[in-house]
C-alpha cells in the first residue's frame, strides 16, 4: 500500500471563512454592477458574454453562501468588507461607462480575484478541506475564462491577497443603484427607431386563429431579426429587474441571471439562424425599444407580471403553434428553435409566480389577479397601452 502524504496544516475554519466571506463580497459586486451595465453595453457580442458570466457568478455566490454556512456552524452571514476591499469595490463601481467597467471589471477586478483563489488553493490541505478544493477550483477556472473571453489587457491584481483581508462582522454593505435606464444600447450599425421594423405586421404577436406564422424566406428574415431583439430587450429586462433591487432575496437573484442568460442564448440562436439558414444579419432592419420602455416603466411586481406573468405565459402558444405549423411546412430545422423557446419559457412564467407572490406577502392569488388586472391594460399584441399609475 502506497505511503500516505501528511496533511498539511492549511487554513483553520475561522481563516477560511473570511477568505471565502471576502469572495462573496467580490462576486456579489461584480454581479450587482454586471448586471446594471448589460443594457449599456452597445455590442452585441460582450453583450452575450457579459450574460454568460452573470449567471456564472451569481450561482458562485450561492455555493461560497452555501460553504460559509458550513463553516459557520449554521450562518452564511459574510460580514462586510473591510476597509481596503470597500476601497477596491468603490473603484468598481465608480465606472461611469460600460467600457470602464470592462477595463475595471476584467482586467482587474476578476484578476485579484482568480490571484487570490489560486493563493487558497496552493495553501488548503486537500484532504481536511476538500469541499473548498472543489469549489475553488471551479470559480478559478471561471474566472480566467471569463477574463480571457472579454479580452482586455489584464493590469495585473490591485490587492496581492484579497482573501486574507479582514471582515466587519457587525456592519454590512450597501449597494448602490444606478440612475434608471433611459433605454437599451445597440451596436452602432443597428437603426433604433421608434416604430422599429415596419415588416412586422400585428398577426405575429397575437394569439389564437388570427395568429401569422411566417414561412416565407423573407418574412422570416424580418421576424428572426425582430425576435433577436426581443430577447435582448427580455435579458436586459431581467438584469435591471436584479440591479434594481439588491434588497430582494439571493434566490431572486439567481433566478433572473439564468433568465437573462436564458435570453441571451435564446438571441444567439436567432443569429445563427439568420447567419445561416436565412441569409440576414444583425443589424439589417430597424429595432424599437417601445415595448421594452412599456414595461420598464413599471415597479418589480408589475414588470413580473406583465413580462413573466403575461408575455412568457402567452409566447409558448404561440411558440407550440410556430412549431406545429412549421412541422407541417416541412421546416423542420426552423420549427426546433421553437421547441427549445417553449421549453425554457415554462421557468421563465415561475419565476414570475414565484416573486410576484413573494412581493404580495406569499399570496399566489393576490398575484394572479393582479396578473389579471394589468392584462386588461393590454392591446392585442400584449404591449400596456397606457403607462402606469403610481
Amino acid at each position: 500500500m502506497a505511503a500516505r502524504e501528511p496533511l498539511k496544516r492549511g487554513y483553520d475554519v475561522d481563516e477560511n471563512a473570511i477568505r471565502f466571506s471576502n469572495y462573496f463580497h467580490m462576486l456579489r459586486e461584480l454581479v450587482h454592477l454586471t448586471a446594471g451595465w448589460l443594457p449599456l453595453e452597445p455590442s452585441w457580442e460582450l453583450k452575450y458574454k457579459l450574460g454568460d458570466h452573470l449567471h456564472d457568478d451569481a450561482r458562485a455566490v450561492s455555493k461560497i453562501k452555501r460553504r460559509l454556512y458550513e463553516l459557520r456552524h449554521p450562518s452564511d452571514y459574510p460580514g462586510a468588507p473591510g476597509p481596503e476591499l470597500a476601497e477596491l469595490l468603490d473603484y468598481l463601481g465608480s465606472a461611469t461607462t460600460p467600457h470602464e467597467y470592462g477595463l475595471r471589471a476584467y482586467g482587474e477586478i476578476k484578476p485579484t480575484l482568480a490571484t487570490a483563489i489560486h493563493t487558497h488553493l496552493e495553501n488548503l490541505d486537500p484532504v481536511t478541506d476538500e469541499p473548498s478544493l472543489r469549489l475553488l477550483r471551479q470559480v478559478f477556472e471561471r474566472q480566467e475564462r471569463h477574463v480571457d473571453e472579454i479580452g482586455p489587457e489584464a493590469n495585473g491584481y490591485l490587492i496581492e491577497d484579497i482573501g486574507a483581508l479582514p471582515i466587519g462582522f457587525k456592519e454590512k454593505r450597501e449597494l448602490r443603484v444606478m440612475e434608471p435606464l433611459v433605454q437599451p444600447a445597440r451596436d452602432d450599425f443597428v437603426e433604433v427607431t421608434d416604430a422599429g421594423d415596419p415588416f412586422l405586421v400585428d398577426e405575429l404577436y397575437v394569439n389564437g386563429a388570427e395568429n401569422h406564422v411566417p414561412v416565407e424566406p423573407e418574412e422570416q428574415k424580418h421576424f428572426f431579426h425582430g425576435l433577436m431583439d426581443a430577447e435582448l430587450s427580455a435579458a436586459e429586462l431581467m438584469a435591471r429587474n436584479m440591479h434594481e433591487h439588491p434588497e430582494m432575496p439571493w434566490e431572486f437573484h439567481v433566478d433572473m441571471a439564468r433568465q437573462t442568460w436564458d435570453e441571451m442564448r435564446h438571441a444567439r440562436v436567432h443569429d445563427v439562424l439568420m447567419q445561416t439558414e436565412l441569409g440576414c444579419r444583425w443589424g439589417d432592419y430597424p429595432v424599437t425599444f417601445s415595448y421594452f420602455r412599456s414595461i420598464y416603466a413599471y415597479d418589480l411586481l408589475g414588470r413580473l407580471a406583465l413580462f413573466n406573468g403575461t408575455s412568457e405565459q402567452r409566447a409558448m402558444w404561440r411558440h407550440s403553434h410556430r412549431r406545429k405549423v412549421l412541422v407541417e411546412r416541412g421546416q423542420e430545422q426552423v420549427a426546433k428553435v421553437f421547441d427549445y423557446l417553449l421549453a425554457d419559457e415554462v421557468p421563465h412564467v415561475h419565476n414570475g409566480a414565484r416573486w410576484g407572490a413573494w412581493l404580495l406577502g406569499g399570496d399566489e392569488g393576490a398575484y394572479r389577479e393582479k396578473v389579471r388586472e394589468l392584462r386588461q391594460g393590454l392591446d392585442a399584441t400584449g404591449q400596456p397601452s397606457t403607462a402606469p399609475t403610481s
